[in-house]
């Protein structure tokens, strides 16, 4: 009579949580990739962020694709990347992080505004 450690019975990963490890690796592996690519070709900054925010939101649409979940904090920061590269490159000159504060800041308000309207 053979006994099984509870370890053993446990099924291993799941194929969802695979999927996940291997797009969240090969998004780290893009990432190191691009850093280099940058320093060797001496690119501005604003061209780092375009292709970090590029990367972070391609992962989230993969994710999308893959029938995973979306996180939303890696679409925002995505987006926010490729916002500021994109302003630094067509040198806006309004300064970003202000409007994206009050942008951000209306949002909330209005969620918040919008659930109280709900609950009364």
């Amino acid at each position: 009579m053979s006994v099984q450690s509870p370890l053993t019975d446990s099924p291993g990963p799941s194929s969802r949580d695979e999927r996940t490890r291997q797009i969240d690796s090969a998004a780290w592996a893009v990432f190191f990739i691009w850093v280099g690519v940058v320093m060797l070709a001496d690119l501005p900054w604003a061209w780092f962020l375009v292709g970090v925010g590029v990367l972070v939101v391609g992962a989230q649409i993969v994710r999308q694709q893959r029938g995973l979940k979306v996180e939303m904090f890696g679409v925002i920061v995505g987006l926010i990347m490729l916002a500021a590269g994109i302003w630094d490159l067509v040198a806006l000159p309004l300064p970003l992080m202000p409007i994206i504060l009050i942008v951000l800041g209306g949002y909330l308000l209005w969620k918040t505004l919008s659930r109280r309207a709900e609950s009364s």
